[in-house]
């Protein structure tokens, strides 16, 4: 071989392996829009991550995560939503019916997983089975569970005891008249508080105790959710038996949780998420609803509240913190 032509045969040989990687599929981009900040977003980015990598979407090998954070200021979401569709992500996930509206203004064309307590009544989905246009997600039956939770929370208190309901701003809900059927039946009085920022929950709670309130039904609400740790220790403060929708709450402090799972929740974003990147059309994918549900007790917490849970309650428990 003369130098001229192992010049060029090594040439090639150097070329090779940056042409199979220029042809390479770049890896592909997971939008996520959170209304908080980048410390009470972990609550969802944590799990999130942890089951995609279950999924054998390992990050900086096989996806990349462009996080946004609205920290708490739900008047940057469109502006936020816009940026991260400009970066052209494979998928977006969003928590909530603020930020799952604010990706929909955003984009038509780039797939959405939008988790919320009702996607159809937030007007995300056209409907369950057949969500529509780009957006599919995880319907977390909140509205239904308003009032079962309620009931739950009224046989650890007194009778006719006085119950806050706690809900925020941002959050389509309808359960309001299930929830005045549940108070009228079992002789409960009803106040509500619609807070939109954290500072404002401590009035809320400190103002039901105020009027007489014996508990505290923490309705549905990814906004709620985040702020869990400022609820359950002003309820302590105040001396408030609480009730949250993620059971996993009450190994926190929280009184009573019942609902889904929240790592069953985040499971099923996670599956919609990794089944659109594998080619799927989100409006092919049905809204994924959790079938299983679970009533956490934490004794604890009702030691230092002097509440006494009936046997009947323990009973029906899946977990009991002691």
């Amino acid at each position: 071989m003369n130098r001229r032509n192992f010049v060029v045969v090594l040439s090639s040989a150097v070329a090779l392996p940056f042409a199979v990687r220029a042809q390479s599929p770049a890896i592909p981009v997971f939008g996520i829009l959170l209304a908080f900040s980048s410390d009470t977003g972990k609550t969802f980015t944590k799990p999130l991550r942890a089951y995609m990598e279950a999924l054998g979407y390992v990050e900086g090998r096989k996806i990349v995560f462009d996080v946004r954070y609205a920290g708490g200021n739900l008047d940057r979401l469109p502006t936020l939503a816009a940026d991260l569709v400009s970066q052209r992500p494979a998928v977006i996930a969003t928590f909530g019916d603020a930020t799952g509206l604010a990706a929909q203004a955003a984009t038509s064309e780039i797939p959405i997983v939008a988790m919320s307590e009702d996607l159809v009544r937030a007007k995300l989905v056209t409907s369950m089975s057949r969500p529509g246009r780009n957006i599919t997600g995880v319907s977390i039956l909140g509205t239904e569970l308003d009032a079962k939770r309620l009931e739950i929370l009224a046989e650890i208190l007194p009778a006719r005891s006085t119950i806050l309901l706690l809900a925020d701003s941002t959050t389509h809900r309808e359960s309001r008249p299930a929830l005045n059927a549940t108070a009228l039946a079992l002789g409960l009085t009803l106040i509500e508080s619609i807070v939109s920022s954290p500072g404002e929950i401590d009035g809320a709670l400190r103002e039901a105790k105020q009027k007489g309130a014996a508990g505290v039904n923490v309705l549905s609400s990814a906004f709620l959710f985040a702020h869990r740790a400022r609820i359950v220790s002003d309820a302590a403060e105040a001396g408030l038996a609480t009730i949250f929708q993620w059971p996993e709450t009450a190994e926190e402090g929280g009184l009573i949780a019942y609902g889904p799972t929240l790592h069953g929740a985040f499971r099923l974003v996670a599956t919609l998420v990794a089944k659109i990147l594998r080619g799927a059309k989100p409006s092919e994918l049905p809204v994924e609803q959790p079938m299983k549900f679970a009533s956490f007790i934490n004794l604890k917490t009702a030691k230092a509240l002097g509440l006494a849970v009936p046997l009947a309650m323990l009973a029906r428990a899946d977990v009991v913190i002691e």
